[in-house]
């Protein structure tokens, strides 16, 4: 059957973090998911959602129940362009960041083009590398998010046609990107002539101040498109989200949406629109960043504890879900193994690369679990990385032993 495959569906390959998470079942009766990139339960607006549902269902109103028009319906349409400042020409709603990321692929990126993405990335962006048989440029990622100084350095030497990035609480290093840095991006973009693809679900869950999207700073509009989803500050159930950009490419990006699925759920829309058109939205957000911090700041204490005892390092995030974190021992990989086993699970540093590499780092989702269940997981996460650092010393001994 293979010979009927295209060279898209060759391509395509299971990602690291599914693989991964197959290798790392665990039959211990509580298990502790520091893997889940998830909102909190309990932050799942699931009165309001019920409440907002029966309005429309109540309404009489059919037309939700109906294809949509492949840009949106009227009503979301009209609250984002209040909320983002900017004309609907510029806005597309898209069935979620996943979606706009694949859509924008679609709109920019032919064989062999050359994509630059940070070193360590959402997922996405190796799966398209792989399924349009990209060549792919990595770039190091400091504490202010990435090196901008590198990428100018590497722009001298050949042109790419794409930057992918988050630039807010990235996932999975959870860094910011600094508004110098942002401003110096969008230069190199116009400088070198490539297409910048903002990915920006975490930024209602920066703690702080939020600083200007690269969109933003854009002025002409003609070298960034902006993604943003509700799926981590409303539900990812409802799968809906918007695109920002100007409307030669908003044109283009509805062409391929009706070919893709036609619509995003009308019905799902109405629901987002409800949710997010009041002043409640606001006040909605702002508990969702106290809940985060506080959850962040748990994190923090177990974190500096491990880096007295044990040598870890990790950067504070400015807000999102994760911590990024270095052990600075050892493939963790294989300690991910011994950590199932004792009922706790994250996700392997490997998983946000390239390239399969040994790698000492990891993420550490801090929003899934309740507090509870945190200083479990991190009881856990201590004895357990013991436990494989005295088993990989013994086999070091072993093999010493055997080989002197």
């Amino acid at each position: 059957m293979k010979h009927f495959l295209s060279n898209l569906s060759l391509n395509t390959r299971q990602t690291a973090i599914d693989s991964l998470m197959d290798n790392a079942k665990t039959s211990v009766p509580d298990p502790v998911f520091f893997s889940i990139g998830l909102p909190n339960r309990e932050l799942l607006p699931k009165k309001k959602l019920q409440e907002v549902y029966n309005s429309i269902f109540e309404s009489g109103t059919d037309s939700y129940f109906n294809y949509g028009g492949s840009k949106g319906i009227s009503p979301l349409l009209s609250t984002i362009s209040k909320r983002e400042n900017i004309s609907q020409d510029y806005i597309m709603i898209s069935t979620g960041n996943t979606q706009g990321v694949e859509l924008c692929a679609r709109l920019v990126l032919n064989p062999k083009d050359t994509i630059a993405f940070e070193s360590y990335t959402y997922a996405i962006a190796h799966s398209l590398t792989h399924q349009y048989n990209l060549n792919a440029l990595e770039i190091p990622v400091e504490a202010d998010g990435m090196d901008t100084e590198y990428l100018e350095q590497e722009l001298k030497k050949a042109s790419i046609k794409a930057l992918y990035i988050i630039p807010n609480a990235n996932n999975p290093t959870g860094t910011t990107l600094s508004l110098n840095k942002r401003r110096k991006l969008v230069e190199l973009a116009y400088q070198y002539d490539f297409l910048i693809i903002e990915d920006d679900p975490y930024r209602d869950l920066i703690f702080d101040k939020r600083l200007p999207s690269l969109f933003e700073l854009d002025s002409r509009k003609e070298k960034v498109i902006y993604l943003y989803s509700f799926s981590k500050t409303i539900a990812p159930t409802l799968r809906t989200g918007f695109v920002l950009a100007h409307p030669f490419y908003i044109k283009k990006l509805e062409q391929f949406k009706q070919t893709t699925d036609s619509c995003t759920s009308p019905l799902n829309q109405m629901v987002v629109n409800e949710m997010i058109k009041s002043d409640a939205w606001n006040d909605s957000l702002e508990k969702q960043r106290s809940f985060y911090e506080i959850k962040k700041d748990l994190t923090k204490s177990f974190l500096n504890k491990m880096n007295e005892r044990y040598g870890w390092t990790s950067n504070e995030p400015a807000g999102g879900l994760f911590y990024w974190v270095d052990t600075h021992a050892g493939d963790v990989t294989d300690w991910l193994k011994c950590a199932a086993e004792s009922g706790v699970v994250f996700i392997p540093g490997k998983a946000f690369a390239l390239d399969d590499q040994t790698n000492t780092k990891f993420r550490l989702c801090y929003s899934y679990c309740d507090n509870e269940e945190m200083l479990k997981g991190f009881e856990r996460l201590e004895q357990s990385f013991v436990k494989w650092q005295q088993g990989t010393t013994l086999k070091k001994n072993d093999y010493l032993s055997q080989n002197i």
